[in-house]
């Protein structure tokens, strides 16, 4: 009988890191497209594909944004005005240039 309670809590602990495990704030996709928008290394060579697609849509995005931002602060006309990053920044290089 002793036995039996020891492999109940240790399937018990296992159980609740599996769950823990999966609970995590973002996925990997998430976490690779901040760190993008963040300007931080972009992710390892172990990294999951998931984090590396993240990162480089965020690099992708945040570009845009940026080009947006430079072309509103500079009062060029817009480029690409169906980009919704590009013209984020182009508004807010609007309001503070």
């Amino acid at each position: 009988m002793g036995v039996s309670k020891y492999m109940n809590k240790i399937f018990i602990a296992l159980m609740s890191l599996m769950l823990l495990a999966g609970c995590q704030k973002y996925s990997n996709y998430d976490k690779g497209y901040e760190a993008a928008w963040e300007e931080e290394n972009e992710p390892s060579l172990w990294a999951s594909a998931e984090e590396k697609e993240g990162y480089e849509d965020g690099v992708d995005d945040s570009d845009m944004y940026d080009e947006g931002y430079y072309a509103g602060s500079n009062r060029k006309k817009p480029e690409h005005i169906n980009d919704q990053f590009y013209m984020e920044g182009y508004n807010d290089g609007k309001k503070y240039r």
